[in-house]
């Protein structure tokens, strides 16, 4: 029986791999995301220059992404200054429910509309909100995760982005 398992996780492993799903992972330059900012405008990850890029996947009917995004507002205009930008990833919405997210929570920070829903498969997306944070050369970083320290490549669900110990993290990324 032992044999079966092994031969079955390879075949899915083989079968994942095959498929293009794989993730991201620490080093790796981060998948463009192409799609349109709420105002309809062609616009990609790639696209978006700063020295840490903090790119969070969200939708409107995530109670949990709601509830953070005033704290990536927040984040994102303590240190738009020192080379931080926010960069929100909207998935599974509509572009008029977008905007008025955007409105409602006074967001100033670019937001790209995944139209294409490729952006799920090719992150891996699992949970919302989920976090990465991202070099200049759009380089996938290994971080302390604002909530308890621990070493992540990606941040699943909310966080209190404006705190001090999150502010501490971006900070020594900045210098």
């Amino acid at each position: 029986m032992p044999g079966l398992l092994a031969t079955v996780v390879l075949a899915f492993f083989i079968a994942s791999c095959q498929d293009g799903r794989r993730g991201v992972n620490p080093g790796d330059v981060a998948p463009d995301i192409q799609g349109v900012s709420p105002l309809g405008e062609p616009v990609t990850l790639h696209s978006i220059k700063g020295r840490v890029l903090v790119v969070n996947f969200w939708a409107t009917w995530c109670a949990p992404c709601m509830a953070e995004l005033p704290d990536l507002q927040a984040l994102h205009t303590a240190l738009k200054d020192r080379g931080l930008v926010v960069v929100g990833v909207a998935i599974d919405d509509s572009r008029e429910n977008i905007q008025e997210v955007v409105k409602r929570f006074g967001i100033t920070y670019p937001v790209i509309i995944d139209s294409t829903h490729k952006t799920k498969r090719s992150y891996e997306i699992r949970g919302m909100p989920e976090t990465y944070l991202l070099d200049s050369a759009y380089q996938v970083l290994v971080v302390p995760d604002p909530e308890d320290g621990s070493p992540v490549t990606k941040i699943v669900g909310p966080r209190d982005w404006a705190q001090n110990r999150a502010l501490q993290v971006f900070k020594g990324l900045l210098q």
